[in-house]
């Protein structure tokens, strides 16, 4: 088995490879399970969660939704890197290549959660069928879909397809640029269309300030953080912005994440009104110093690839995200039959065993799905 050192060394040698992503990756990860482990079925829980202690821990985990904003920056920044490191080596960008590398990453899993929810879930003990539309789904249309039937349908592990939609219909639309304009996929005015879809954003959440789930869901109101990652990989690969860290000393930085995290904790105090228009803007800006901040910064106080195993676990995300929410529904199911809801350490275990499962899952699909695909990548460097 590889060392930790000697698989950075194996990525390094094939494109460039920045440190601590991995472990950001899974951090978002955490963040979005813990969100769901303590918001979906929560009816299904005893009196302890009326504890005073409990809600506070709740309205933190809370939070945690964020973990989506912090994997749309990562994605941003690593994807728009690669593409202007692609640049840099052969003069542009071959769309052709950069089409299939996205359907070898991204399509099989989302189109595994989709297959299964639409036609076999329904089959299944304790399954159901889902008011969602196939079409839509199968389209990378499901955030679409979900503001118009969501709330009619209780079928979470299908909904956490939303992001990886938003995903998609960015890149296929800059593809699609790219594929019609080739001054474009020389890296041309990248900078300005990072600005401009900043810029749609904020003026779109503004326009819908009342309507809380298009703000969520909607591809405009949350394309800025995409934006925001391909801005800052602009800036560091043509103006070298990562020298601004150098004299940032360590309790500097400290004082900047401890503004950065009570700025998400109190996010529903501080954001409010016309100020909701700018909420994923500023926080996308804090998950883009943290990119920033662990990969170059010489003074970080820890790197979050040193936590045991998040390297490891950061190739894993996308499984782990695309899972969880199947085994919440049927944990949920087996601890309310079994009358495991009373206590709080009840909980804790159904949180572990979730987990576990999860990441169980999560490894077996990486190893023996994805990762025979991903093989096919080289194909298209």
């Amino acid at each position: 088995m590889q060392s930790l050192e000697q698989q950075k060394k194996s990525i390094l040698s094939e494109r460039p490879f920045f440190e601590n992503l991995n472990g950001l990756r899974f951090s978002g990860a955490l963040m979005v399970f813990i969100f769901h482990c303590f918001t979906l079925n929560r009816d299904i829980w005893g009196d302890f969660t009326n504890n005073s202690t409990f809600k506070i821990i709740y309205k933190l985990a809370s939070k945690g939704h964020h973990g989506v904003g912090l994997f749309f920056v990562l994605s941003g920044f690593l994807i728009t890197f690669l593409l202007l490191n692609e640049i840099s080596k052969n003069g542009s960008i071959n769309v052709k290549h950069f089409f299939m590398r996205r359907i070898l990453r991204i399509w099989p899993l989302y189109f595994l959660i989709v297959l299964f929810g639409f036609f076999i879930f329904p089959q299944l003990p304790y399954g159901q069928s889902t008011n969602h539309s196939f079409l839509m789904y199968g389209s990378f249309l499901s955030n679409i879909d979900e503001i118009a039937v969501g709330l009619t349908d209780s079928l979470n592990f299908l909904t956490v397809t939303w992001s990886v939609s938003i995903e998609e219909q960015f890149y296929l639309s800059w593809m699609f640029l790219m594929a019609v304009l080739p001054f474009f996929r020389k890296g041309k005015y990248f900078q300005l269309y990072f600005i401009l879809l900043i810029t749609v954003s904020i003026v779109f959440r503004f326009l819908n300030l009342a309507d809380e789930r298009t703000l969520y869901f909607y591809t405009f109101s949350v394309i800025s953080d995409l934006a925001i990652g391909g801005l800052l990989a602009y800036l560091v690969q043509k103006y070298s912005i990562q020298r601004i860290l150098k004299p940032i000393k360590k309790i500097h930085l400290l004082l900047i994440y401890a503004a950065g995290i009570s700025l998400i904790i109190a996010s529903n105090v501080i954001f409010k009104g016309a100020l909701v228009s700018i909420e994923k803007v500023v926080i996308g800006l804090f998950f883009a110093f943290v990119i920033l901040e662990q990969v170059y910064s010489d003074n970080s106080f820890y790197k979050i690839d040193k936590i045991p195993y998040f390297f490891q676990s950061g190739k894993l995300t996308y499984g782990f995200y695309m899972f969880h929410c199947v085994f919440i529904y049927y944990w949920s199911i087996f601890f309310a039959n079994h009358g495991f809801t009373q206590t709080i350490w009840q909980f804790i275990l159904y949180i572990l065993v979730v987990f576990v499962s999860t990441y169980a899952t999560a490894y077996l699909s990486m190893k023996y799905f994805e990762k025979p695909l991903l093989g096919l990548k080289r194909y298209f460097r």
